[in-house]
């Protein structure tokens, strides 16, 4: 997404939105803070799909995450808030936890120029009381996870110091980072699988740098893998129903799309034990926005393909309140948007806990 993306669709959430944001991550969802742009969103949404999301055998140890920009920033909110579920990420342009402050213009400024500077110290506090009141998991459950965290030097949305900041808080909690700050990439999610420019920050902010970005993490997380698929695809991309798994059943009333989708690699449809990987797309990067373009060139399946791996592809929508369907990283559906009880982080979760 670009800057533009980014800026407007924070900014979007106080003018249009109404938001009353508070200072704690913690506290009821919904109430004055549940967006009030509800029925905008109806149109906006895909027919939802009949079938509903399948159940595997899934080795609960080597369940991850990772996103691009405001994906990443919900990758983040995932690994630190659900640490019992999630056990490492891979982050491109991602912050650190709790990097908003619950405050769209700590988004817009902190966060992605990190001017002022990110008070690590003040987030971490807020995210120790966070997890001793229950509101996240134990911060212990951190210790010993892995990370992977790439911020390119040509990137003017999410700045290398923002990213730079999630590596000392990550080390700060006992994970153990893996970084790349040092290629000249644009804002985007690296593939090998695209043919634009790495330099490059534009629609569908996917970009080919030269090596395999995913390769890397995947081997970081999981260990040594099988030669990708670089032929067809011999698993299943199934789409389905976000909308249980959403409070109210309405995933559009939280700026979520009614259809998710999943790629199911054909030895774990049959019974084979499967890892699990979370891929949250960044603002402007939704089914909505490009199509399957994140959902089929991010250069996942072809690994997932041949390493008995199921990718989870969550999907947000755009609103008025959020017009460029970023995930919510700044608290534009309630002030608990980045603990266990956000709407979003609820709904992501429980897709998880229903596939295993």
């Amino acid at each position: 997404m670009s800057s533009t993306h980014l800026r407007a669709g924070i900014a979007a959430v106080a003018a249009l939105a109404g938001l009353s944001l508070a200072a704690c991550s913690g506290g009821a969802s919904g109430g004055a803070n549940t967006p009030t742009a509800a029925l905008d969103a109806t149109h906006q949404q895909r027919s939802a799909q009949s079938a509903s999301l399948g159940t595997y055998h899934i080795n609960t140890s080597s369940i991850m995450v990772a996103g691009l920009s405001s994906g990443a920033f919900m990758a983040v909110q995932l690994d630190y808030a659900y640490s019992k579920t999630f056990k490492g990420s891979a982050i491109f342009a991602g912050g650190p936890y709790f990097c908003a402050e619950d405050n769209e213009d700590l988004a817009l400024t902190q966060c992605t120029d990190d001017s002022p500077t990110i008070p690590l110290g003040t987030i971490e506090t807020d995210f120790n009381n966070a997890a001793a009141f229950g509101y996240d998991n134990p911060t212990s459950n951190l210790n010993g996870q892995k990370s992977y965290l790439f911020s390119g030097t040509q990137d003017t949305t999410v700045y290398q110091s923002v990213v730079k900041a999630l590596n000392t808080e990550d080390q700060h909690y006992g994970i153990a980072t893996t970084t790349n700050f040092t290629t000249a990439a644009g804002h985007g999610w690296v593939t090998p699988d695209v043919s634009t420019a790495c330099g490059t920050t534009a629609s569908p902010y996917l970009i080919n740098c030269g090596f395999d970005a995913e390769q890397t993490f995947l081997t970081l997380l999981y260990g040594t893998l099988n030669a990708r698929n670089n032929g067809t695809l011999t698993g299943s991309l199934l789409e389905f129903n976000q909308n249980p798994f959403v409070a109210g059943g309405v995933a559009a009333t939280y700026s979520m799309d009614s259809n998710g989708w999943l790629y199911v690699p054909a030895a774990c449809a049959s019974g084979t034990t499967c890892k699990l990987l979370v891929a949250l797309h960044g603002c402007a990067q939704s089914y909505t926005d490009v199509g399957n373009a994140f959902i089929t060139k991010s250069g996942l399946n072809e690994w997932a393909d041949t390493n008995d791996l199921i990718v989870l592809y969550p999907q947000a929508i755009p609103t008025s309140y959020n017009p460029y369907g970023c995930w919510d990283w700044w608290g534009y559906t309630g002030s608990d948007y980045s603990a266990t009880e956000g709407i979003q982080m609820e709904a992501i979760d429980g897709m998880v806990q229903h596939l295993i």
